[in-house]
């Protein structure tokens, strides 16, 4: 968490570089969409809120969030392989609807914007992880289910789960009872 609020607030502090991220993502969808065929330019939304260990992501609707932790740490390849990485998806979404996430035509707008079509970052995730969850053993008829501390805390509640296998109901382990 104070990963985050720092990395938030560094990016508060620099308005011009929020801008450039901005002028750079309108500049890569203008060229791609120009590749494409596609008319109607409409230039991203950045939004800077994205937690946990992914880079970037980006919506049909055309906003794209950025994780500004590892923004901070990486702001170089944010600019030459995020950025282009989310702005082709972006681009995908419009020209070819159906199109699987990273498949040709990914790898196409890509090559278009002149960035490696690589599917995942090699950042140094340390400082954006976000905690992780205990897992509680349950039980059913067939085997054993790691059940999430929010889904344990539901079941001692009185929610009933149940296995898609053999669909009996999940039951605590002894320990965990």
């Amino acid at each position: 968490m104070r990963a985050y609020d720092e990395a938030v607030r560094w990016l508060m502090d620099r308005p011009e570089q929020v801008e450039a991220l901005r002028r750079h993502a309108a500049d890569l969808e203008r060229r791609a969409a120009r590749q494409a065929g596609l008319t109607d330019s409409a230039p991203p939304q950045l939004l800077f809120d994205l937690r946990g260990t992914r880079a970037g992501s980006v919506s049909s609707a055309g906003v794209i969030r950025l994780n500004p932790v590892l923004l901070r740490e990486n702001l170089l390849a944010f600019m030459t392989q995020t950025l282009p990485h989310e702005v082709a998806h972006w681009i995908v979404f419009r020209w070819r609807p159906r199109a699987a996430p990273h498949g040709p035509e990914w790898r196409q707008v890509m090559a278009w914007l002149g960035a490696p079509a690589r599917r995942c970052h090699d950042f140094d995730v340390a400082r954006a992880q976000v905690r992780t969850l205990r897992s509680h053993p349950y039980f059913c008829a067939c085997r054993m289910h790691a059940v999430s501390a929010i889904r344990h805390r539901r079941m001692q509640n009185g929610t009933v789960y149940r296995c898609r296998t053999c669909e009996g109901a999940l039951r605590p382990s002894a320990d965990e009872g």
